[in-house]
């Protein structure tokens, strides 16, 4: 490199640096770095890697809303009861058991299964 050249991209890296905090060199894309190669400034490079990062994340966004608006839901491996009797309670194992809790508590408010 001419002295220039390396005057040159101090400068741009100092530019970049005050302008980018956070951001540490080894971070920034090859693709920025090609278009540097081709002339461009670094800091303007980089900082239309990120307007294009932040407009793909925005239409990735609308695009999930849009989808969760016209989805029907999740579903689910197995759909849960709503109302358990007290032979299906007993008839649980243990971890069934953990994992239908509030069926389970709610099905014997509703049904009060535990009565004498």
């Amino acid at each position: 490199m001419t002295t220039q050249s390396n005057r040159r991209a101090e400068e741009e890296i100092a530019r970049f640096t005050e302008k980018y905090p956070d951001t540490d060199l080894d971070s920034v894309p090859e693709s920025v770095w090609n278009r540097v190669k081709e002339g461009a400034d670094l800091s303007e490079a980089y900082g239309a890697h990120r307007k294009k990062l932040r407009e793909e994340e925005a239409d990735a966004a609308r695009i999930n809303e849009k989808n969760a608006a016209e989805s029907s839901g999740r579903i689910s491996g197995r759909p849960k009861r709503a109302v358990y009797t007290a032979a299906d309670v007993f008839a649980m194992s243990a971890s069934e058991v953990r994992d239908n809790y509030e069926d389970i508590i709610l099905s014997m408010e509703q049904n009060g299964f535990y009565q004498d």
